[in-house]
């Protein structure tokens, strides 16, 4: 454990830590914490950093900028969100992001609108159109660039306006009709 008063090597971007995939672990759950008793916009790199305890240079090392952070500790998120045009159910894993959003919904509320949400869609839909490149192969880049940006702007839509209270419904069904969506969308065949 270390003291008080040792000196840390702020050069090295893991020296608060063993390795420096344990700084990023720690960063992640730092801003984890903060944003889920905070607002987005009432903390910032030095509050993140106090969090994971590491120095500033270990946060720079690992991301650009609190935005960076955030997007990657979503990425699972996004993540459950890109493979919907290819399940054939409901994932339990989107089942479990849809229940958190609910639980956390003056949260996501914050983090779904504005700026931070519109990182979040774009990131969304650069992963969907790789996904789907993959999958996809007799559509054109720009046919697959405006499926990726159509199925991500939609499944975005559905849970800003569900978190905005526009409707009223289960985290169950919330989740099932993303996944439709995201599976009409890619699959029009299948739908007509």
């Amino acid at each position: 454990m270390s003291e008080p008063w040792e000196m840390r090597d702020t050069d090295n971007p893991a020296a608060t830590s063993s390795t420096g995939a344990d700084a990023r672990t720690a960063l992640l759950r730092g801003f984890a914490e903060l944003v889920l008793s905070r607002r987005y916009g009432d903390f910032g790199v030095a509050s993140i950093i106090q969090a994971a305890q590491v120095a500033r240079s270990t946060f720079y090392y690992h991301f650009a900028g609190k935005d960076d952070l955030l997007l990657e500790n979503l990425r699972p998120f996004v993540e459950t969100l890109a493979a919907m045009p290819q399940e054939q159910g409901v994932s339990p894993a989107l089942e479990q992001w849809v229940s958190h959003i609910w639980t956390q919904r003056a949260t996501a509320r914050r983090l779904l609108g504005g700026p931070t949400g519109d990182k979040l869609q774009t990131l969304l839909a650069d992963t969907l159109r790789e996904r789907l490149s993959l999958q996809c192969v007799d559509i054109s880049p720009d046919g697959l660039t405006m499926l990726a940006e159509q199925i991500a702007a939609s499944s975005m839509a559905l849970l800003r306006a569900w978190v905005g209270h526009r409707f009223s419904a289960a985290p169950p069904s919330v989740a099932l009709s993303l996944r439709r969506g995201a599976r009409a969308l890619s699959h029009p065949r299948e739908h007509s």
